[in-house]
């Protein structure tokens, strides 16, 4: 439980403290496209959560061990 917990906390921190509707109204005011701005948001979403799934499976396998 503990390492859901971090993993929650660690996705958390990842995240910032700006929402998703935040970044892309930052990105747009650059002058990026919100076409380009929400690829990269969705990009962004992605690495996130293979980084949490690659971490919850090395936690599974040492917990196998």
């Amino acid at each position: 439980m503990k390492k859901i917990i971090l993993l929650l906390s660690v996705a958390a921190a990842l995240a910032g403290c700006s929402s998703p509707t935040q970044r892309m109204a930052d990105c747009q005011a650059q002058g990026i496209s919100k076409d380009t701005c929400y690829m990269a948001e969705q990009n962004r979403q992605t690495a996130i959560l293979g980084a949490a799934e690659k971490q919850a499976m090395e936690n599974a396998s040492k917990a196998v061990d």
